[in-house]
């Protein structure tokens, strides 16, 4: 990448020059930037493009947007003290709109993305200006997530600590614990944890708290332990009631132990134990619940027919969008990609560009994730706004040369 060009770009930013301009504006077209690299993309012009887009925007809160993106695509390639610089710059355009609630809602993406790049102080100090008490708490699950992802398991019970909503981040400190590295679970206190879960009232939630005890162990390398921990919760589930609780038991269970990377022959008795309750319900909620849960399992076990099949479960765009972003496969990826491209063209029925593009971003993660750069490339042109389009390019870059 040109750092010297970027390094320049960053400081043209920070000039007074571009102050804020409070008057609302219309929506305007991809420039000739984004179009021009969209012809043959590649990481360099992705970049540039991206912050040229930032430098002829007239509004702070569209100039963050795309700094947020560039940032998060620079951790991604390595860049990570100038991923921090634009951060802090991403904040600096947020504040010059002077509305708190515009501020905030940049906050929630810049904090986790500080401790993404390594600097989890940085990141839980913008927390607390943030003053709704539900969405700060999300904030501090999101930063643990990212600090537990590099093992620092510390930062992450710091920013846990934190949580006004105790019982949220007790749960998601199971959670996080059952995907950390294995090196960050040595000093991991397993009683202390499964006191917690026994003090829970119900037994679903004793249940599903073992099965998470479970998993735990099993990357701690504790095979009896974990053995211990499923055989109790086999015997407890009889007293689980009613079927929208025990398929979503069951399809926490296999989501679990999938996404901590355990042996597959548990993987596939979760999964067949969570499909014998899954088939049973009969409300579309709770079946679309159930499909957001089961599928990308089913997609990564290799089931991607059966995983592409409860697309129908979903019937806004929106949502269908949503449940395909979360699917990830090493194989048939053509049959993946065809279904994004029908929900692609499906996003022409909502009203508004800006609400278009947001279900193309939210295509686009899929096609990030899947690491599919012709569906990307197709859903980054079809973007009609130039600061999303640009947004777009720019969290692409880490998948180009």
């Amino acid at each position: 990448m040109k750092t010297l060009l970027l390094s320049t770009a960053l400081t043209v930013f920070a000039s007074p020059v571009f102050a804020q301009n409070t008057t609302v504006g219309n929506e305007h077209r991809p420039n000739e930037h984004t179009v021009a690299c969209l012809e043959a993309p590649t990481r360099d012009c992705a970049f540039t493009a991206a912050l040229q887009t930032v430098i002829g925007e007239e509004f702070g809160i569209e100039r963050a947007k795309v700094l947020i993106g560039v940032a998060r695509s620079m951790i991604d390639t390595g860049q990570v003290d100038q991923a921090k610089q634009t951060l802090m710059l991403a904040l600096d355009e947020a504040r010059s709109v002077r509305l708190t609630l515009v501020t905030q809602e940049k906050i929630t993406e810049i904090a986790p993305l500080l401790a993404r790049a390594g600097d989890v102080a940085a990141g839980l100090a913008l927390v607390e200006e943030l003053q709704n008490e539900s969405v700060k708490d999300t904030t501090l699950t999101e930063i643990a997530e990212e600090a537990i992802k590099s093992g620092q398991l510390a930062d992450a019970r710091v920013a846990l600590s934190q949580v006004t909503n105790r019982s949220k981040a007790f749960w998601r400190e199971l959670s996080l614990l059952s995907r950390a590295p294995r090196s960050a679970l040595a000093a991991v206190d397993l009683k202390e944890l499964e006191a917690g879960v026994r003090a829970l009232a119900r037994v679903d939630q004793r249940y599903r708290g073992l099965v998470q005890l479970a998993v735990v162990a099993d990357r701690k390398g504790d095979a009896a332990e974990r053995n211990g921990y499923l055989s109790e919760a086999d015997e407890m589930f009889s007293g689980v009631v009613g079927i929208g609780t025990r398929a979503d038991v069951t399809a926490q269970r296999v989501r679990s132990m999938y996404d901590a990377g355990m042996d597959p022959a548990f993987v596939r008795t979760s999964y067949d134990l969570a499909i014998l309750h899954g088939d049973r319900l009969r409300e579309d909620a709770a079946k679309a619940d159930f499909a957001t849960k089961i599928g990308a399992v089913e997609a990564g076990i290799g089931y991607l027919g059966s995983a592409l099949d409860r697309l129908a479960t979903f019937k806004e765009v929106d949502a269908k969008a949503s449940y395909l972003a979360s699917l990830r496969t090493t194989s048939s990826q053509g049959d993946l990609a065809g279904q994004f491209r029908g929900v692609l063209s499906e996003v022409g029925q909502i009203q508004g560009a800006y609400e278009r593009d947001i279900v193309r971003l939210s295509l686009l993660e899929g096609a990030l994730g899947n690491a599919d750069i012709g569906l990307a490339t197709n859903i980054v042109s079809s973007m009609e706004d130039d600061d999303n389009q640009a947004l777009a390019l720019a969290l692409m870059a880490p998948l180009l040369d």
